[in-house]
């Protein structure tokens, strides 16, 4: 318990809150462990459940009506999923499938209600993430209107450069990267594709290295931390 209580003090969702109320909260929900592959949460089935990544990743996708894979996004320790039905009451928007080994912290409908409740600050987070999300959204989709293959590469690299990007000397590290696979089903191209555009950045000095779930980028945004 005090170690779970340690993992859901480092989620931002919980900050700011005591231990006895952490322990309470630790209390309240259950731990689940998943294998990669798993598919936590699937499109357009209802959903009862809140989930906090403890440990481990999971991608967010949509499905064509062809079998295409989309990958949306790719949530990480200490982020959240599963809210929207909870709130609304409307069928899941997404799949949730784990891409490696992960713990995930569950609530149920109520027990999440009785939290975002008791913790106004905590839904004022929830809410905030809510519109971060939608802005993305709007962002993509404006990529996706009016960016080729290897504008929208460079655009979904450097948001993961602003999200998740940590300065050193070399460039910017990039944790939790996705895969090239991955890459292209978040670009919306094949995975040849984004392999030919991944050299091209190498080789105009772009990137530095791009290799599984670590990406080292020579230029960056000011706004990387």
């Amino acid at each position: 318990m005090l170690q779970l209580n340690a993992q859901l003090k480092g989620v931002p969702l919980f900050s700011g809150l005591s231990e006895v109320q952490l322990d309470m909260i630790s209390r309240t929900g259950i731990i689940k462990r998943y294998s990669k592959g798993h598919l936590v949460m699937q499109q357009n089935s209802l959903g009862d459940t809140f989930y906090v990544v403890v440990s481990g990743s999971v991608k967010v996708t949509l499905l064509s009506m062809d079998g295409k894979e989309i990958t949306l996004s790719i949530l990480k320790q200490s982020d959240f999923f599963g809210e929207l039905s909870l709130m609304d009451n409307e069928p899941r928007s997404a799949n949730v499938i784990v891409i490696e080994d992960s713990t995930l912290f569950l609530l149920t409908q109520k027990q999440f209600h009785q939290l975002i409740t008791t913790y106004p600050d905590i839904l004022k987070k929830v809410l905030k993430e809510i519109c971060t999300r939608l802005r993305h959204a709007d962002e993509k989709i404006g990529d996706l209107a009016f960016l080729d293959a290897y504008g929208r590469t460079i655009s979904v690299i450097l948001q993961l450069a602003h999200e998740r990007g940590t300065k050193t000397k070399n460039g910017v590290e990039i944790s939790y990267a996705p895969t090239h696979q991955e890459l292209s089903s978040m670009v919306g191209v094949s995975r040849e594709t984004i392999t030919r555009i991944i050299k091209v950045l190498k080789e105009n000095k772009t990137l530095i290295s791009y290799k599984g779930r670590k990406v080292i980028l020579r230029k960056y945004p000011e706004s990387v931390k």
